[in-house]
Order: structure tokens, then C-alpha cells, then sequence
């Protein structure tokens, strides 16, 4: 790590040694957020479905705002059309969370699919190149997860989404404590 740091921003070295311990605490959060998750997938399903819907509701409110600064009726009008879509998803999504899971369930599992299939492809392309066997490693993890979601429709929605935040939740927190450690080596060394 140390090595890193020598090379590293004066600035970005400077803010890691102060805020070490913040990255630490959310790091860790994180990480115990994400193991929840996995033990309570449903739960975590339902949550993440909510937090999109109000994300969306909240973006729909802006979209809805700078509609009115288009130049001509014809762009307000499809402005507003797209921010009323904007909200009414959202607004689904917080009433109708579990109807929302489906959806972000079967939705997620045609992007597994696909990326799979992509990132196979772009293996295959590339096969005898640095990297492309795990390109395709994941690319084939990505494809057997999208049918293992898809063909599980309508009970993978239950499960589905709270597992994969949870795992990415681990994965983020993990990454944060790496960099809080290297921050308190940092601030150790000053």
C-alpha cells in the first residue's frame, strides 16, 4: 500500500488520512447492510424497489421542472409526457412494491442474460488476448445467472434482487475498508 500512497495525489493522500475512519464505519455498514440482505432477501427486494421508486419520483419532479424550459410546445409536451411516466413508475414502485420485484426481477434477469451473452461474445472475439478467458468466465456467470432468474419467474423475484444487492453491498463495503486501511496507514505514517 505504501508504494501506492507515494504515488498517490497530495490531496487525495491528504483527505484519506482524515477521513479514514468515516470510509471504516461505511464500510463496514455496508458490509453487515449486504449480509442482512442475503439472509433476508425478500426484505431487501421490496426495500430496493421502494428506494427506485422514490429516486424515480424524485427525477420525474426535475424532469417535470425543466420541461418547461424547452423551446417549442411540441418538446414541453413530450418532456412532460416522459417526467409524468417518470413519476408514475415511481409512484408504482412505492405502492406497489412487491408488483415492482416482478418487474425488476424479470427486467434483471433479461440484463443478465444479455450481458452474458455480450461479454461471451466479446470473449470469443478476443480469445488468445490477456483477459478475455475471464471475460468469458464472466460472461457465462452473467448467462447462467440470468436463466437461473428467468426461469424462477415469478418466485425469483422474492429472492432475487435483495441477493444481488446484498452481494454487491458486500463487494462496496469490502472496497471501502481496503481503502480505510490504506487511509490509517496513511495518517499513521504522518
Amino acid at each position: 500500500m505504501e508504494t501506492n500512497a507515494v504515488q498517490m495525489d497530495p490531496q487525495v493522500r491528504e483527505g484519506l488520512r482524515r477521513s479514514w475512519k468515516a470510509l471504516m464505519a461505511v464500510g463496514v455498514l455496508a458490509i453487515l447492510i449486504g449480509c442482512v440482505a442475503i439472509v433476508v432477501p425478500a426484505v431487501a427486494s421490496v426495500g430496493t424497489a421502494i428506494f427506485i421508486g422514490w429516486i424515480l419520483v424524485i427525477a420525474g419532479v426535475f424532469l417535470i421542472a425543466g420541461a418547461f424550459m424547452a423551446h417549442s410546445v411540441g418538446t414541453v409536451i413530450l418532456r412532460l409526457a416522459w417526467a409524468l411516466l417518470t413519476v408514475i413508475v415511481g409512484l408504482w414502485l412505492i405502492v406497489e412494491p412487491h408488483n415492482g420485484t416482478l418487474t425488476l426481477t424479470l427486467i434483471l434477469g433479461i440484463y443478465f442474460l444479455f450481458m452474458g451473452l455480450t461479454r461471451i461474445a466479446v470473449a470469443f472475439a478476443g480469445r488468445g488476448q490477456q483477459g478475455a478467458g475471464l471475460v468469458g468466465l464472466s460472461g457465462i456467470a452473467g448467462l447462467l445467472i440470468g436463466i437461473l432468474v428467468l426461469a424462477n419467474l415469478p418466485s425469483s423475484a422474492d429472492w432475487a434482487i435483495g441477493l444481488l444487492v446484498g452481494i454487491d453491498l458486500i463487494f462496496a463495503g469490502w472496497t471501502l475498508t481496503s481503502v480505510a486501511l490504506a487511509g490509517r496507514d496513511l495518517a499513521r505514517a504522518s
